[in-house]
């Protein structure tokens, strides 16, 4: 495919943060008294917090909400790792000259925190912003792009959830769906991997 760009999601593509964000969300229901189950917050992941907050119809306290689930999130960071074989392929693209981005709804606090514990400079780092929408609108990978001067056609975006597959689909870009990840790809056209390592193979 002769790619020149792989953006990657992170939460379910390159780090298992699952029980990070149950440990985190269930503190939020009890200080802040909600009644939503850990599974319909999970559903929902890939968007901005806050847009999972309106989704699931949680208007108030919306700031102090997020604010606790930040806080817990981060108190519980060594409740994360990385999926094998992410640094070795990652290592592989920096090799042969292919740059290598992240596209993420987690915050950037939190990103850079859990980035550091992999220690691999990426080229781009594109976390939630006021300027930018986010997934599943194009913009963080359209943005992506054009910082690092590459076309549709040069790029390829991992993801595991709809809002990643939808993103990709409106920047233009090519996307795989990783199954070892949170979420299910119904469209029988879509490159799915098995492991990250199999990334290697198609681009």
């Amino acid at each position: 495919m002769d790619k020149k760009l792989i953006l990657f999601d992170l939460d379910g593509v390159l780090l298992d943060s699952r029980e990070n964000m149950e440990l985190s969300w269930v503190a939020v229901c009890k200080k802040h008294n909600l009644n939503v189950r850990f599974e319909d917050y999970f559903s929902k992941i890939g968007r901005p917090f806050k847009d999972i907050l309106n989704i699931l119809n949680i208007k108030g306290q919306q700031d102090d909400i997020e604010q606790t689930f930040n806080e817990e999130s981060i108190q519980l960071i060594h409740k994360v790792s990385f999926y094998n074989g992410v640094k070795s392929t990652l290592n592989q693209l920096s090799n042969n000259n292919i740059k290598t981005g992240i596209v993420t709804s987690k915050n950037t606090v939190k990103t850079k925190k859990i980035l550091d514990l992999l220690d691999f400079a990426f080229d781009i780092v594109q976390t939630p912003n006021n300027d930018l929408q986010g997934k599943p609108a194009p913009d963080h990978i359209l943005y992506a792009m054009s910082k690092l001067n590459k076309k549709n056609s040069d790029v390829f975006y991992i993801g595991d959830m709809d809002v990643d597959y939808e993103a990709a689909k409106r920047a233009n870009v090519d996307y795989a769906h990783a199954l070892w990840g949170y979420g299910v790809c119904y469209d029988e056209d879509t490159i799915k991997l098995e492991q990250i390592t199999q990334l290697m193979d198609i681009i």
